[in-house]
């Protein structure tokens, strides 16, 4: 260990120096506080400073303060070497940086036993070091998994909309953590149907983001792929797909978590929307400027009770409508003052924005709950998708 002596004393200087080495130490020496500190901010291997506390130029408890404001790669004991005994002069250099005392005529016993202590604390730091390294290293693997599986996750939502004539699509999505739990889509079942889903994982991180994937596959309209949508080239109904799903993933059930879901088809021929929900939030429907939110039906989340039944519901839409689906990290986004964004703001905003098309009312309403929420974090995840009818499509 190389220690550093201050002291403006050549006797005093020699007399260290000399016990210091006898003890197998490696030793510097400075005449005075500015050529300590000018030594110590040169050089990172100096592992503690024995310092006189009168010194010309630069005081001992004014060396402390300028150390203890120094960044080094490690922490630098300091023993100051005093004739003084007054209590307020010892507490206002230990309030300077001082880990220990000697005085004046230093006792060789004594300054040893300080120098080990001083060892003892350098020893629980470089072990802490390790042990910080090492935590770090292992969170920085568990980040890169991290942002692969969300990379993963991101590629199961939809890249880009379904050419389907007279319809306009546009969604908006985001995760309050590196990983979440919503999932949503929106693709043709064949030429005259176009199914659209959005389900909630309870939940966030990794768990639910490892459900959502599983749910992705079941929810495929192709079933060599592990779809359940289609069935002998037939559609299945909204209801079923729901029953289907709750059969499915026990595994939900068994970890304590659930999923709502919205699952509806789109019939292109009369533009009714036949729809199941499974504890999710209902469809919104904007019509000539005017938002209604159906809540009819709906039956509990999935992964709660295996022989749940689920049911269909009719909403008919028309031309120029702007149906809106959507999680409940949407209505539920708190404000500064931990007020809830709530159903009645997210009606009037939808109408207010209808008149923008799909794309337009989607990134009007991310500003709205952005201006609502202000500084406060996400809680939750975040997922809106529209749905635009042309007002020339008959």
């Amino acid at each position: 260990m190389k220690i550093l002596v201050a002291d403006d004393q050549a006797l005093w200087r020699t007399c260290l120096t000399d016990a210091l080495r006898e003890w197998g130490y490696e030793v510097i020496s400075a005449v005075d506080g500015e050529e300590a500190w000018r030594r110590i901010c040169d050089d990172p291997e100096i592992a503690m400073l024995v310092t006189d506390w009168v010194m010309p130029r630069l005081s001992g408890p004014e060396l402390c303060r300028r150390v203890r404001a120094l960044e080094r790669p490690r922490y630098l004991p300091i023993l100051l070497l005093t004739s003084r005994a007054e209590q307020d002069a010892l507490v206002s250099a230990l309030e300077a940086g001082a880990d220990a005392f000697l005085h004046k005529p230093f006792q060789g016993p004594e300054l040893l036993a300080q120098i080990h202590v001083a060892e003892r604390i350098l020893r629980l730091e470089e072990g802490l070091a390790c042990q910080i390294e090492r935590v770090t290293r292992a969170m920085q693997r568990i980040d890169a998994d991290l942002a692969n599986a969300a990379a993963i996750q991101l590629s199961l939502l939809p890249k880009r909309s379904p050419e389907v004539p007279g319809l306009r699509f546009a969604w908006h999505h985001e995760a309050c953590h590196r990983l979440g739990g919503d999932l949503f889509h929106v693709f043709r079942l064949d030429r005259d149907r176009v199914a659209l889903y959005v389900l909630d994982v309870s939940g966030h991180g990794t768990a639910a983001a490892l459900h959502s994937v599983s749910l992705s596959h079941a929810l495929s309209p192709f079933p060599e792929q592990g779809g359940i949508l289609v069935r002998d080239g037939v559609p299945l109904a909204p209801r079923e797909v729901a029953g289907e799903l709750n059969r499915r993933f026990p595994p939900l059930e068994q970890s304590g978590q659930y999923l709502t879901l919205l699952y509806g088809i789109l019939d292109l021929r009369t533009l009714c929307f036949r729809y199941a929900r499974a504890g999710h939030p209902g469809p919104l429907r904007v019509h000539a400027g005017a938002a209604s939110f159906h809540v009819e039906g709906g039956g509990i989340p999935i992964g709660v009770d295996r022989e749940a039944v689920y049911r269909d519901d009719e909403l008919r839409l028309e031309a120029g409508d702007l149906l809106l689906l959507f999680t409940d990290g949407v209505h539920e986004t708190m404000s500064e003052s931990s007020e809830e964004f709530g159903i009645d703001r997210l009606r009037e905003a939808a109408g207010a924005a209808a008149r923008l098309g799909a794309a337009g009312a989607v990134e009007s309403l991310r500003a709205r709950l952005d201006g609502f929420r202000k500084q406060e974090p996400q809680r939750d995840d975040v997922t809106l998708l529209a749905v635009e009818i042309d007002p020339s499509l008959v």
